[in-house]
């Protein structure tokens, strides 16, 4: 099949918060950047509901500084972050704020006129601000798109799937991306590629995220054999609504203010966290919420009760989203407690890179949830947009500095591509559905791959995602304008791999450390150990080794 190719300097994959700043800064170099979404660029992903950041600036506590932000964050990964990556966060995030409000980021100020400081669970110190009431991810995406549209050195492209990353004489030399509305494929050339992609929320059937975050990037990144690292922590979000079902998954920021009951009435986390009850770490909270659940001390949708009626006046002045859209939905938080538990919420784990966002793949960048290593086994909250803003920037200026050195590739061979994604081009006539296979996906890892595990059942899952592959041959698409089945066919993909890249990661980790609790293995191992996962000739290969800089 005739495929155009299409030429930039810096391919950049995703255009949330991460992507946009890479975006920016890329675009600051003159270089050309070209961004592109399968959705709407600047519009899709998990920013747009990114509540508050984690910060460090003229607003700051007199006693909060760089080491006491990265020791928050080393003590709560549980001794799988990179201390380079911690360091590089608590260095970079007051400049790349500062850069936000030059560009006109207006944060959110209290009755005094000064910047809002909100106190956040496993952070030592208040660090947390806002803007435009609480929206604090859409106020940076839209800071950041007005200055995307005055680059004149920058292209946006919306509706537009990357099928797989291309490799040359070893480094990275494009993409190969599908045009969802035209349903034609071509190749992205370019010298450096930025991966900003989010996460793998829609691997799991109650997740916190959207329906974009479909672990794309992952799977990319194993495809030209990037390191993965931890991608056995998955953070779940402990706290989320569980009914009505409309706003399943919808997180609750103020659990740390409220109290927590099982069935029976009783406020459980005495026995599990007795110091902080409900205002510990989010890996802690889900784990005991879980196992209330499991042993049937649940509510009737599988939660637990959530009262926040004696702190109302500060849920309502604080976050005044959450309580307007659960009162919305029929639930008065003055009056009622809500069913909350557990959904899938962040990805720890991700593509190992370096303190400039440099993948293990020369050429190939990555930031924001698709990259692993800072968060290590468990993520401090409000710290995924300080990751993205703060990444994303040396993404941008480290893919551009690669592609000013005009570092072009030889000629590249795209033959190898079109077996491996023949469905899209020709008719197929098989009786599933690749929703249908998305579901089953859905329904391995919220069996087996959830808060709770085990090996007996990561063996099955493994069995089970192996059943789910094989079917992909049997699957039928329907090829009409702006095909959502050829969009969940390229998804299914990218999932399988990715659910595999988990499974085969949580087996190899025989403890329970962060957001990992296997309950054939309930303690801490003796020595600190991260996973790699790395994918090679139609094989993944798993393996562990010591963390630099860590401890137990």
């Amino acid at each position: 099949m005739f495929m155009e190719t299409i030429n930039t300097d810096v391919l950049i994959i995703g255009s949330g918060a991460a992507g946009l700043a890479a975006t920016v800064y890329a675009a600051q170099s003159g270089q050309n950047v070209l961004v592109i979404d399968k959705g709407a660029v600047g519009k899709s992903g998990s920013t747009t509901g990114a509540v508050q950041i984690a910060s460090l600036g003229d607003w700051s506590d007199p006693r909060d500084n760089e080491d006491a932000y990265r020791n928050d964050i080393e003590e709560s990964g549980r001794g799988l972050s990179d201390p380079k990556l911690t360091q590089t966060l608590a260095h970079d995030i007051s400049e790349r704020l500062q850069d936000l409000i030059s560009w006109g980021l207006k944060l959110d100020v209290d009755e005094q006129k000064e910047v809002a400081l909100s106190a956040t669970s496993g952070h030592s110190l208040p660090r947390s601000i806002s803007a435009r009431k609480g929206k604090t991810g859409l106020g940076i995406l839209q800071t950041l798109i007005r200055l995307v549209k005055k680059s004149r050195n920058v292209k946006t492209w919306s509706d537009v799937i990357t099928l797989e990353l291309v490799k040359s004489s070893g480094r990275i030399s494009g993409a190969i991306v599908y045009d969802l509305r035209n349903n034609l494929p071509y190749f992205i050339e370019s010298t450096a590629v930025i991966l900003a992609t989010g996460g793998i929320g829609q691997l799991y059937p109650v997740t916190s995220n959207p329906v974009q975050s479909t672990s794309d990037g992952f799977a990319l990144g194993l495809g030209v054999g990037a390191n993965l690292v931890d991608m056995e922590q998955v953070q779940f979000y402990p706290v989320s609504m569980v009914a009505p079902r409309s706003i399943a998954g919808f997180c609750i920021s103020f659990y740390h203010y409220s109290k927590l009951y099982n069935s029976l009435g009783e406020r459980f986390m005495k026995n599990y966290e007795p110091e902080n009850m409900e205002d510990t770490t989010r890996d802690k909270l889900a784990i005991a919420i879980a196992n209330e659940v499991v042993a049937g001390r649940g509510t009737p949708n599988g939660g637990v009760y959530l009262d926040g009626t004696e702190a109302i006046t500060q849920i309502k002045k604080e976050f005044p989203h959450e309580y307007e859209l659960c009162l919305d939905r029929g639930i008065d938080l003055a009056k009622h407690r809500a069913e909350v538990g557990p959904a899938a919420h962040f990805m720890m784990g991700g593509i190992q890179i370096d303190e400039h966002a440099a993948s293990s793949v020369p050429g190939l960048f990555v930031a924001g949830e698709t990259a692993g290593g800072l968060h290590g086994g468990n993520r401090l909250g409000n710290n995924a947009l300080s990751e993205c803003v703060v990444f994303g920037a040396r993404a941008g200026m480290g893919a551009a500095e690669m592609s000013l050195k005009g570092m072009n590739s030889d000629h590249t061979d795209l033959e190898e591509w079109k077996d491996k994604w023949s469905p899209l081009f020709s008719t197929t006539k098989g009786k599933i559905r690749p929703y249908q296979l998305k579901q089953r996906i859905q329904e391995i890892l919220g069996e087996h791959v959830g808060v709770i595990r085990s090996d007996k059942g990561l063996q099955q899952a493994k069995v089970q995602l192996k059943d789910v592959q094989a079917q992909l041959a049997e699957v039928n698409i329907k090829k009409d304008f702006m095909s959502r089945e050829i969009l969940d066919y390229i998804e299914v993909r990218h999932m399988i791999q990715t659910a595999q890249a988990i499974v085969g990661a949580a087996y190899m980790r025989k403890e329970s450390r962060g957001a990992h609790y296997n309950t054939d293995y309930p303690s801490l191992a003796a020595e600190t150990q991260k996973t790699n996962v790395q994918f090679s000739n139609g094989e993944f290969t798993f393996h562990t080794f010591a963390p630099k800089g860590g401890v137990s």
